[in-house]
């Protein structure tokens, strides 16, 4: 175990659509940044969001809605932030999803400081545990190695730090491949997503399974558990031990054994436990050397916020 290396906590705020068991998921701008500053407060460093309609809460594109958020989340923490890609269809394009990274990159008031990228496709029908069916059977996340190339190509040109996301072993080689490639950068933040109960296309959360994800990537490489559609508490004390970092948020799942909480107060179970079990918590500024990722002083400083 490394007790000298900070935990960095990333707070998933929405990606899910749980108000129905949450009131507290946002939707709207307004209520991500409210989120974000929750985040911010409790101890999270980085910070990614879905763009959500903010009346029915629908996966929604609009360039406009990301560049508030991302306005709002500067203007009040120095959060890294971390948006989705754009949603993606069979029909999608690449200019599509990258519409708004763009927009931010080039508006030197907001920037960009962290893109996600899966590195396979998924196949993502849920599972019924109390009717043994699945509640659908052709529900598909398309993530080709062609749209990856492509993706790669633009955030590199853009010199924008990548997050490998990876639902399985065989995704972290790929993205190992597109290292060898040269369009992922050996300096890249390995995010491994478990999966719950109902989301049985994804890495089982146990132990074992962690021990095998880790032992796929680099020796020394930062990397970070989450778990898509269940409890990522028990990855989160193997993850503190282990040297690993930790995302947890109400787009990943509801926690109502623990009532109905916002996000920050999921983050903050996090820091806690990390300081019980002997870790610091990564402050952003701590998060970027440690990711090795450029400073971001400029906004914060013109705006009076004060880093943590």
């Amino acid at each position: 175990m490394n007790n000298e290396l900070p935990l960095i906590i990333e707070c998933r705020c929405n990606d899910s659509d749980y108000r129905k068991d949450n009131p507290n998921c946002p939707y709207s701008p307004q209520e991500i940044v409210q989120e974000a500053v929750r985040a911010w407060e409790a101890g999270a460093s980085i910070f990614h969001w879905h763009g959500r309609d903010p009346v029915n809460g629908d996966w929604i594109s609009d360039v406009e809605v990301y560049l508030e958020a991302i306005q709002g989340i500067r203007e009040k923490t120095d959060l890294i932030i971390n948006p989705t890609l754009n949603y993606v269809t069979k029909q999608s394009q690449v200019s599509d999803r990258v519409k708004h990274i763009l927009a931010a990159k080039n508006d030197p008031a907001l920037g960009i400081d962290m893109v996600p990228l899966e590195f396979g496709s998924l196949n993502i029908d849920f599972w019924n545990p109390q009717t043994k069916q699945f509640q659908t059977s052709d529900q598909v996340h398309i993530s080709s190695r062609a749209y990856m190339q492509e993706v790669l190509k633009i955030l590199k040109e853009n010199n924008i730090f990548v997050s490998t996301v990876c639902w399985d072993v065989g995704q972290i080689r790929t993205a190992r491949c597109f290292q060898e490639m040269g369009l992922l950068s050996q300096n890249t933040f390995w995010e491994f997503v478990f999966t719950g109960e109902i989301m049985p296309s994804g890495i089982l959360p146990t132990l074992p399974n962690l021990q095998a994800v880790v032992d796929s990537i680099p020796v020394g490489k930062p990397w970070l558990v989450m778990c898509w559609n269940g409890d990522v508490m028990h990855l989160a004390a193997w993850a503190i031990t282990l040297g690993g970092h930790v995302g947890i948020g109400l787009g990943d799942y509801a926690y109502n054994r623990f009532g109905q909480p916002h996000n920050g107060e999921l983050v903050d179970k996090v820091a806690k436990m990390a300081h019980t079990l002997g870790r610091e918590v990564a402050t952003p500024a701590q998060t970027r050397e440690i990711l090795k990722m450029p400073p971001r002083v400029s906004l914060p400083e013109k705006l009076g916020v004060t880093a943590k």
